[in-house]
């Protein structure tokens, strides 16, 4: 389900989707998507007694965090080259987590580059 709240998710994860775009005056122009599947229990380590909504913050950082790591140069998993688009959170686990292994995991976060025809 596309635009759930955080509170709506799975138990274990935060499904989230990021938009990341390139500002201008970088050699690369095109939109990077990515989905991210982030563990809750790793959340709540990192944030054992603050508010559910520092959660929803801490598991974006995390989700940022790999779905640079998806990109193939330096460069590119610089956050400081991106404009970000609002991101989605699912409720249910997006499709191509079932379709394929994921393209990068950092401390347990697991992140899926779509990638769209016109990339190849």
């Amino acid at each position: 389900m596309l635009g759930a709240t955080p509170r709506d998710m799975s138990d274990q994860f935060f499904y989230l989707q990021l938009k990341f775009i390139p500002k201008i005056g970088h050699t690369f122009t095109d939109e990077r998507e990515v989905v991210v599947e982030v563990p809750k229990d790793l959340v709540q380590r990192k944030s054992e007694s603050i508010s559910e909504g520092l959660r929803e913050v801490i598991a974006l950082d995390f989700a940022k965090s790999a779905a640079l790591g998806t990109f193939p140069t330096e460069l590119e998993r610089a956050p400081e080259v991106y404009d970000e688009a609002p991101p989605n959170w699912y409720v249910d686990r997006p499709a191509v987590m079932n379709e394929r292994v994921c393209d990068y995991e950092e401390n347990g976060t697991k992140a899926w580059r779509i990638v769209r025809k016109s990339e190849g």
